[in-house]
């Protein structure tokens, strides 16, 4: 009987040490990642062959979020939306998705930012975790890269936050936003290309060639807008109200992971250091005993 519970106590203590050492490791990458900037060094000005659009200003994440914030300054739904299709527009740098190095870029999300997400894009050989885009608008344009879809994710998410009605727009090959001002009336606002339509889905449904002027007046290629236009000219589109109804599942566990990154290290640290001090507690009270 004695040998059973040494066994098992032999256990608790191998289990205990098991727990603490991973927990101080998964806390040690998860402090060493505060400091990490999960932005590529020199986006938009060192690699601008890898660049699909190469920026006049590459805005850095405080730039960005600070013009986010002064939206709120701005009366007028029209006025908001407008001014934040600009900033979107400049707070993401657009990259050719599927060639740049998806480790370099942080499309591959580093372990040091969040091992759960890091594990499944290095493991499962899931294509949007290999190349991976983040649900929240903030870790979006801290990261600094995107591409249509990421630019009306943040753009919805930013009218949201102001109390802008709008919806995501998808196209087969590209994503916009749609908003509705005080008057009932409905825009459409190209984020990626930082182009405002001027007109409503129906409006760009019934004619899309007559769209194309704003993006020539935005000094886009004949070739550009001649390639997008063809995404706007194929049947078929969808509809989502917002970001989370737009990427569920991902928005969910995106979420969840970001929080759990720091709950699983504390409990298995506090674990065996709960059940050292208990078991001290009772082996002092059997010796007073």
């Amino acid at each position: 009987m004695k040998g059973k519970l040494e066994s098992i106590r032999a256990l608790y203590i191998t289990v205990g040490v098991v727990s603490l050492v991973i927990g101080l490791i998964l806390m040690s990458i998860n402090l060493y990642g505060v400091a990490q900037p999960i932005r590529k060094p020199g986006l938009g000005v060192l690699d601008q062959g890898q660049l699909r659009f190469v920026p006049n200003k590459v805005w850095s994440y405080k730039q960005s979020m600070e013009a986010i914030n002064d939206l709120g300054t701005i009366s007028g739904r029209y006025q908001l939306a407008e001014k934040a299709n600009e900033v979107v527009n400049r707070s993401l740098v657009h990259v050719d998705w599927n060639r740049v190095d998806p480790k370099s870029y942080r499309q591959l999300i580093p372990i040091w930012e969040n091992y759960f997400l890091w594990a499944i894009g290095h493991f499962s050989g899931l294509p949007q975790f290999e190349r991976y885009h983040y649900a929240d608008y903030r870790r979006n344009i801290r990261r600094g890269i995107g591409i249509c879809g990421d630019a009306s994710t943040i753009l919805s998410s930013v009218m949201d936050r102001y109390g802008i009605p709008n919806r995501i727009v998808s196209f087969q090959g590209h994503v916009i936003v749609e908003y509705q001002d005080e008057n009932g009336q409905d825009y459409l606002l190209d984020p990626d290309f930082g182009v405002s339509l001027g007109a409503s889905l129906s409006d760009l449904l019934r004619n899309p060639e007559g769209f194309k002027q704003p993006y020539v007046k935005a000094g886009y290629s004949v070739a550009e807008i001649d390639y997008l236009f063809e995404a706007y000219k194929k049947e078929g589109y969808s509809i989502y109200e917002d970001t989370y109804h737009f990427m569920t599942q991902r928005y969910i566990f995106e979420n969840v992971s970001y929080g759990m990154k720091w709950l699983l290290p504390g409990f298995l640290v506090v674990l065996p250091v709960a059940g050292y001090l208990f078991y001290k507690r009772n082996a002092w009270r059997k010796i007073e005993i």
